[in-house]
């Protein structure tokens, strides 16, 4: 057969690619038609030269025609995924299939959508344009990570890493921390982050999505300093991008699993409390890996309730399975979320603040504005520890219904 393929070569311009797979010459004639003011179109005739152009010029969008001579399309959508290099390329099937009947097994393969044939053109330039926004950040953020990473490795031959270096680091997660909370949600926030070095692992963020929904997100990564201040990098802009897709905190953390372990080196791992709001229903879903249990405030209360998450962890198990649970809020409770670096804040005798500490400070301070009641609360754990320098990273995200 004769394989007919366009020049891979890289847009100087930077224009987006797009690959269109399709064994029918009028069918790629009219998707060049309508493709060709917005992208740069790529094409492959057949499977063989679609892998091909894939590995060589890494298009932001594949195009691709399922039944094919040879290699199909659900086969080279599987070859794809396979390959590190190109397992993040979005994938939409353009096909004269019947999608109720094709649509699952495509999206058990990886790919991202299904689009049948004939195609309508506004709908098909708003898919591909959806999809570039979300490869392209966390394209460019996989490729920061692996520069990254290979200079950490030498600094830690070398054994020594320059301030230069640290301050830059410092100002780059500085900006990734959330300081700016959604309003008009029915919701007050309070919010603290300290790392133990000049940068950390942990982070927190808040979202709001669609009228009335506010998505959270508490993470710990192991480790400290550098590394783990990229991947808290990495996890936000998964967390970003999963979050206006998709609110539901089980299904959003098994996401969330899914992606961050291709980014995760041999014993690297995070911890997660994901939660959603909804201000008209006032019910807070939530969900986490191995994370210390949020607390719940109630006024009038002098005690605090534990909202427990599932064991395990983020990163190491791609299939792992999360459990969702509820609760719905009424005015002025709180829920104080935080990461182990509070409680396992210890003191000159090898004594732990603890949950129990963490949870007689909350209820000691819950009568104040919850921005103070965050400040107070490390206030008592620096008093608590006196001179004894912080091992890990703390952060609290501390949260009240207003409304």
């Amino acid at each position: 057969m004769q394989i007919a393929v366009t020049s891979p070569s890289v847009d100087p311009n930077g224009v987006p690619k797009v690959l269109v797979v399709d064994d029918n010459d009028d069918k790629r004639f009219l998707l060049r038609r309508i493709l060709d003011k917005t992208f740069n179109v790529l094409e492959a005739d057949n499977g063989a030269s679609a892998l091909k152009v894939i590995g060589e010029a890494l298009p932001d969008v594949v195009l691709l025609d399922v039944l094919m001579p040879l290699i199909d399309g659900f086969e080279v959508c599987r070859r794809m995924k396979a390959d590190p290099r190109t397992a993040e390329i979005p994938v939409l099937f353009v096909s004269v299939l019947d999608p109720d009947q094709h649509v699952v097994e495509g999206l058990q393969l990886g790919g991202e959508d299904f689009i049948n044939w004939p195609v309508n053109a506004t709908e098909l330039l708003a898919r591909i344009q959806a999809r570039i926004r979300s490869y392209r950040p966390l394209n460019r953020l996989r490729s920061v990570v692996k520069e990254q990473s290979r200079q950490l490795e030498e600094d830690r031959r070398r054994e020594a890493e320059t301030d230069f270096e640290l301050e830059q680091a410092r100002r780059v997660q500085q900006r990734f921390v959330t300081n700016v909370f959604p309003e008009g949600r029915g919701l007050a926030f309070g919010h603290q982050y300290r790392p133990s070095r000049m940068v950390g692992g942990d982070m927190f963020d808040v979202v709001a999505v669609g009228k009335d929904d506010v998505v959270i997100m508490m993470a710990d990564v192991s480790g400290h300093g550098l590394a783990a201040a990229l991947l808290t990098s990495v996890t936000k802009v998964l967390f970003r991008t999963a979050a206006e897709q998709c609110h539901e905190p089980a299904k959003l953390l098994c996401w969330l699993n899914r992606r961050i372990s291709s980014y995760m080196a041999t014993g690297e791992f995070l911890t997660v409390f994901l939660a959603s709001w909804n201000a008209r229903t006032r019910i807070f879903q939530y969900a986490g890996a191995g994370h210390p249990p949020a607390l719940l405030l109630t006024p009038g209360k002098r005690s605090a309730e534990r909202l427990y998450v599932s064991p395990g962890i983020v990163g190491i198990m791609p299939d792992g399975e999360f459990q969702s649970n509820s609760v719905r809020l009424s005015l002025g409770q709180r829920i104080v979320c935080y990461t182990d670096g509070v409680t396992e804040a210890m003191n000159g005798r090898q004594v732990l603040f603890g949950e129990n500490g963490l949870a007689g400070a909350c209820a000691r301070w819950s009568g104040v504005p919850i921005e103070q009641m965050v400040e107070r609360i490390f206030r008592e754990v620096d008093q608590f520890v006196a001179d004894e320098p912080h091992r890990d990273d703390q952060a609290m995200l501390a949260l009240e219904v207003t409304k």
